[in-house]
C-alpha cells in the first residue's frame, strides 16, 4: 500500500497544442498524444459570434480507429464529450484515452476558430 502524498501544486500540465488554426469550415485535427494524462482543456478562441461545436474523439492507438467520447454526466447518464459555443472558452473533458482528436463542426458560416488543448490530471 503507498501511502504517499500527493502533491498536486507541483504535478504538471502537458503542452499546449494547437488542434485548428483559424479554419473557416468544419475540420477534424491531426492525432494529438494524451498519454500519461486523463483529462484535456480545450480552448476555443472564435472571430465572431457564430455558433461552432467542438467534439473530442479519441483511440488507444495513433493510427487506431477514432470514436466520439463520452462521460458521465451530473445526471448519471452519458453526454458527449462536445459543446457548443459561440464566444471564447474553456472547456474540461475528463476520462480520455491517449490518444484524440478534435472535431470542430461550423454550425454558421462566417467565423475564424483557432483550437488549443491542454493535457492534464485531475
Amino acid at each position: 500500500m503507498n501511502n504517499r502524498a500527493v502533491d498536486v501544486y507541483n504535478m504538471t500540465k502537458g503542452r499546449v497544442t494547437i488542434a485548428h488554426k483559424d479554419i473557416e469550415a468544419t475540420a477534424t485535427s491531426e492525432a494529438i498524444n494524451c498519454t500519461g494524462f486523463n483529462a484535456v482543456l480545450v480552448y476555443f478562441d472564435t472571430s465572431a459570434a457564430y455558433n461552432w461545436t467542438i467534439k473530442v474523439q479519441g483511440s488507444y492507438a495513433k493510427d487506431g480507429t477514432y470514436a466520439d467520447c463520452y462521460e458521465l454526466a451530473n445526471t448519471g447518464s452519458m453526454a458527449s464529450m462536445s459543446h457548443k459555443t459561440n464566444a471564447d472558452s474553456v472547456f474540461l473533458f475528463k476520462g480520455i484515452p491517449d490518444w484524440i482528436k478534435i472535431v470542430a463542426t461550423e454550425d454558421a458560416d462566417g467565423a475564424k476558430v483557432t483550437v488549443r488543448v491542454q493535457p492534464l490530471n485531475v
